[in-house]
């Protein structure tokens, strides 16, 4: 199974629709989606069978759904989610850590519960989350303790530890590898190796994940390139792929969620995420 996923749905009301062209005229066959952003089309999207649709846990923009004194240290004074991946992985490290955790459950307990709502009753659960904060140790673990809590039963939970191998195995890539994208595919390998503990107990589906390292520059060309490898290794321990794009371009003019955040600005409005609409409209 080759899961060909759309993240940040929700992020604004155009980039959701081209997210659901690529979804009705694509190959895209899974979209994330913000549980705090703006989904005025989730109700069609839910109704269609042959969409996968995954839980998008957001801790970086927009409002949450919690109370505002109930998670004040994620918050600014205008109720907004305050801090970014880097934000949050310092906060976790801190004094406040404790009072942090506490915070942190109330606010997941709530985009679980909503997420409920809006699935079949008892339909097992997809999850990743914004910019993969789940993957701060202190926030995973409190991710595994609402599920456990709540008894939620998981169809998938996205472990973004890209396998190294199949790079090192494309040369022809080797010169569109970025310092950023081997940073990130570095520093979420590393947090995957710290959370071992807490992903051998909970026994989750998961599968082998490619969109770290050309995290939003992702194309036609590195995809077939890289699919080889990863098929190799996904066949031999019966896992699936997952491949995350960002199709849902914004231009100008087009206003993202209140609370989006100033410095992500850039990478809603690249040239890139219509580059990679265009990958799921004529990859076949």
């Amino acid at each position: 199974m080759i899961y060909y996923c759309a993240d940040d749905y929700g992020i604004a009301t155009r980039c959701n629709e081209r997210m659901e062209e690529c979804l009705h005229h694509g190959i895209l066959n899974k979209i994330s989606i913000l549980p705090n952003g703006e989904n005025s089309s989730l109700e069609g999207l839910l109704s269609k069978e042959d969409a996968t649709l995954s839980l998008h846990i957001n801790l970086i923009e927009g409002r949450p759904l919690s109370e505002k004194q109930a998670v004040s240290l994620l918050t600014d004074d205008n109720g907004y989610f305050k801090y970014d991946f880097g934000g949050l992985l310092l906060l976790t490290l801190s004094f406040e850590r404790k009072r942090l955790e506490k915070q942190i459950y109330t606010e997941l307990k709530n985009q679980l519960a909503y997420w409920r709502t809006q699935i079949s009753d008892g339909s097992p659960i997809y999850i990743d989350s914004h910019q993969h904060v789940h993957m701060i140790p202190l926030i995973f673990k409190t991710l595994m303790r609402v599920i456990r809590d709540e008894n939620i039963p998981i169809g998938y939970l996205r472990i973004p530890a890209e396998p190294t191998l199949p790079y090192l195995l494309t040369p022809s890539l080797y010169s569109s590898y970025t310092l950023s994208g081997m940073a990130k595919h570095l520093v979420l390998k590393l947090l995957a190796l710290a959370n071992g503990r807490e992903i051998k107990k909970a026994k989750l589906p998961s599968g082998y994940f490619m969109g770290v390292m050309f995290s939003g520059r992702m194309t036609e060309d590195k995809i077939k390139k890289l699919l080889p490898s990863y098929t190799k290794l996904a066949q031999k321990h019966h896992k699936p792929i997952e491949i995350g794009l960002h199709p849902g371009y914004c231009i100008d003019g087009e206003t993202l969620i209140p609370g989006a955040r100033k410095g992500f600005y850039k990478f809603y409005y690249s040239p890139w995420r219509k580059k990679e609409y265009d990958t799921l409209i004529n990859l076949k």
